[in-house]
């Protein structure tokens, strides 16, 4: 032997690795005709003629097997007793003198594979990310889908510019130990484009025979599948498919790679669905994850736009123009909003619209007229068949939506008329469905002006107690009914509305004008939502004098009694007048009753609830709010957990008093409710405080904070900043603790609220005392002790007087 191999030394050294197969039924590939000639790296018909010279020298022996993956046997070649003596040199020879045996040494023994990981890890050229901004999350989420075991693909999604391509070779230039494979796919791609490209691949990492193999022309995809799961069954090699929707013709040898792929890790970047995986592969198998790119956050939107010079006004109107497309903010040399718009609209047109067909072009327009994602069968018939090759995308099983930045496109590139129509079809479609939130948005688009006065005047609870009510609000904002028949009772469903977005004033200027109305009974309930609008502003004397009216008006309505009575009983509750609140409140139920009202008889019963609290009678309140929930929809339930966790509260039990104030917050950010989500979070810090966990009740009420303060709600700004004062007392921090309550006390000062500025001087003194400082404390208290008497609240005068004998025994102080 010289100092490389001859081809025949090159088979014997191959062959000595399959000694173990000779009394197998079913042999490796590697030792056919094809295989020994793949993995010596020489042609067939020379593998051939080695062969044979071989087996005539009884070197080898022939033999008809089972091929794994063989359609057949076929012929397969042994090492003969003489052959194993001499395939035993050889290999000694290449392990003493250290040299290449030209042999796949994949395939052979342990020692020598690892020479080729060592000087064997080459990547493509995968394409430079000069600047990355935005997409920590998309990032994040993208490493940890390929962290996880039972994921083969990850599919990054979106529109064209929208950044798949710049997000996926960020990834890989993240990967470590991997051999990075990249391949940017092209319509008129075939198999053999993509296969010459895997082939160089697999050669420059020292996977000669697979590398021959796919460059031969003859490949059959069986054998192949074959060869990559023995290549691919140790980690180490990651394989990006750019474009992979883009060829029909490539999807088949996907789909057979993604089963071969072994240990390996595929990523594609798609603007539709890839058509070699299906929906069963996401969902139930778990084998394939995908991420969804929109554009850029806001911030990282206006950084693209600073490092080309563009800041402050213009850039934000550009940023919202662009809806953050990565593409779009590079693109646009205009400095105004208009003229950005117009560019992208261009964009848009020449990528998506204009080589489109007619019926394609259809369907993105009617998607764009919806505002969340919609089933097919919203889809017209005549639209169904383009779904799949268009650019809607499956947000949920069965769920679609186009993209946000095409949605602004394909909604402006309508005539009003084309909008009006489309809208109309939806509009139709929620009939059926029964969604009348969404009904009536399209019919108000679609200028079906008198039918949506009749369902917000006849379906306004439905309307009020579903949904998101601050986009309920937006929608009737600028809704003016005028069919006399509708206007009162839709005017109080838009006013209700207003109330429950956090729009007190807006409210109230429309209340103000149907309480004038010459309708008695529209009159006596815009009384009632007056008066709890003034009730939540804790101006209960106000508030008492509009049900009051509301009562004379309503005397023969029994619905309308049944509000005006629940009303009374509320206030009386804040009053601390507890049985005379329960003797109103009970009577609004038995109202409701007689007006077949459930709705009225639940809201009467979970105000009874209150009532309970305020007694004391904690487990009783429970009950009445566990069987009032059943019957309210989404909206009435956020304030049933509320109660729920203040009412656990009292009872010690605080972890299931959490759970309840969460779900509150939870609820009342899905259905739009600033001022519940505001109150629950004040709720919710209270109870944090009790179980120690003060720096995440800071958090909660400086949330609360943020809302209370756009909504200029007095009260919600003084209980957040009173509950702050309470997080720092409890800490001993005592200074800062008298700052925030003096804080809660002073956004009182223009509000008509005696009760709650006496509640808040109880707290500071009470704090004062614990301080230490008991003649201030002493002179808040009896502060608050005035304002009581005059309000006549007996629960909060007992406490009052409870703190002040304290400070006259001379109580301890807290921590002596």
């Amino acid at each position: 032997m010289a100092g490389e191999l001859t081809v025949s030394e090159r088979i014997l050294f191959h062959l000595n690795n399959y000694v173990k197969f000779e009394d197998k039924y079913e042999v490796p590939f590697d030792i056919t005709q094809d295989g020994i000639s793949q993995s010596c790296s020489i042609s067939r018909a020379h593998a051939a003629i080695e062969l044979k010279k071989l087996k005539a020298s009884g070197i080898i022996e022939e033999r008809l097997s089972h091929v794994r993956r063989g359609k057949a046997r076929r012929k397969v070649y042994f090492l003969t007793q003489t052959g194993k003596a001499r395939s035993a040199k050889v290999v000694q020879y290449v392990k003493d003198n250290d040299i290449r045996p030209m042999v796949d040494p994949a395939k052979i023994a342990p020692e020598l594979a690892t020479s080729r990981g060592r000087f064997m890890r080459r990547s493509s050229e995968t394409p430079s990310v000069r600047v990355f901004l935005g997409r920590e999350r998309e990032l994040e989420a993208a490493h940890h889908f390929l962290e996880t075991p039972s994921v083969k693909v990850l599919t990054i999604r979106g529109i064209a510019g929208i950044g798949k391509t710049t997000l996926a070779a960020k990834l890989c230039s993240e990967l470590k130990d991997q051999r990075v494979f990249w391949y940017s796919s092209k319509p008129w791609d075939g198999p053999k484009t993509l296969e010459d490209s895997l082939s160089k691949f697999f050669f420059d990492n020292g996977g000669r025979k697979l590398a021959s193999y796919l460059s031969s022309g003859k490949e059959e995809l069986g054998e192949l599948s074959f060869l990559l799961n023995e290549e691919l069954t140790e980690n180490g090699y990651t394989f990006v498919f750019d474009d992979a929707d883009s060829s029909d013709s490539l999807q088949d040898f996907l789909r057979m790679f993604k089963q071969s792929s072994g240990s390996a890790k595929i990523i594609v970047t798609a603007e539709s669905e890839p058509k070699f995986y299906d929906s069963e592969d996401v969902v139930a198998k778990r084998e394939v994850a995908e991420i969804e790119l929109g554009g850029l956050d806001t911030k990282a939107a206006l950084h693209v736009l600073r490092n080309r010079g563009i800041e402050g006004p213009v850039a934000d109107e550009l940023v919202k123009a662009t809806n953050g497309h990565p593409l779009s903010l590079e693109m646009v040399t205009a400095s105004t909003p208009i003229e950005a718009r117009y560019q992208l609209s261009k964009f848009f047109e020449e990528k998506f619209y204009s080589g489109s067909p007619e019926v394609e072009r259809a369907l993105l327009q009617f998607a764009s007229v919806f505002q969340k994602p919609f089933p097919q069968e919203a889809l017209p018939r005549e639209l169904r068949p383009s779904r799949k090759r268009s650019m809607l995308r499956e947000v949920s099983p069965g769920k679609f939506e186009i993209h946000a930045s095409l949605r602004e496109f394909a909604y402006g590139s309508m005539t009003p008329e084309e909008k009006g129509r489309w809208h109309s079809v939806a509009a139709d479609y929620y009939l059926k469905a029964g969604d009348v939130q969404e009904r009536l948005y399209h019919l108000l688009h679609a200028n079906r002006r008198l039918e949506a006065e009749m369902l917000v005047a006849r379906s306004g609870d439905d309307l009020l107690s579903s949904g998101d009510v601050r986009r309920l609000w937006g929608m009737l904002s600028e809704f003016e009914p005028a069919k006399p028949r509708y206007r009162d009772s839709a005017l109080l469903v838009k006013a209700r509305a207003a109330g429950l977005a956090g729009r007190l004033e807006a409210s109230w200027t429309i209340l103000e004008s149907v309480s004038n109305s010459d309708d008695v009974r529209a009159s006596a309930e815009a009384l009632v939502e007056m008066g709890s609008i003034m009730s939540k502003r804790d101006d209960l004397e106000q508030a008492s004098a509009l049900f009051t009216r509301a009562l004379e008006k309503a005397k023969e309505m029994p619905c309308e009694r049944a509000k005006a009575l629940r009303g009374l009983g509320v206030v009386e509750g804040k009053l601390g007048n507890h049985q005379r609140a329960q003797d109103l409140l009970e009577k609004s139920a038995l109202d409701a009753m007689a007006a077949m009202d459930q709705k009225g008889m639940l809201l009467a019963h979970m105000e009874l609830g209150n009532v309970f609290i305020g007694r004391g009678m904690y487990d009783d309140a429970i009950d009445h709010f566990s069987k009032c929930a059943a019957g309210f929809g989404p909206v009435e339930l956020t304030n049933v957990y509320i109660k729920m966790g203040v009412a656990n509260a009292f009872l010690g039990n605080l972890d299931v008093a959490e759970i309840h104030l969460a779900n509150a917050v939870k609820l009342a950010e899905t259905t739009g409710q600033p001022r519940h989500r505001a109150s629950a979070l004040t709720s919710l810090a209270e109870v944090l405080i009790k179980e120690g966990k003060t720096e995440q009740a800071k958090e909660d009420c400086f949330a609360a904070l943020d809302v209370v303060t756009e909504l200029k709600d007095c009260l919600g700004i003084s209980a957040a900043y009173s509950n702050l004062g309470l997080a720092e007392r409890v800490s001993g921090n005592f200074g800062q603790s008298e700052e925030y309550y003096l804080e809660s006390l002073k956004v009182l000062n223009e509000s008509s609220a005696p009760l709650m500025v006496a509640t808040r001087k109880l707290e500071l003194g009470s704090m004062l005392r614990e301080k230490g400082d008991t003649e201030r404390a002493k002179e808040v208290l009896e502060d608050s002790r005035e304002s009581l008497a005059d309000a006549d609240s007996k629960d909060l005068l007992k406490r009052v007087d409870l703190e002040l004998s304290r400070i006259s025994s001379g109580a301890p102080r807290i921590g002596h």
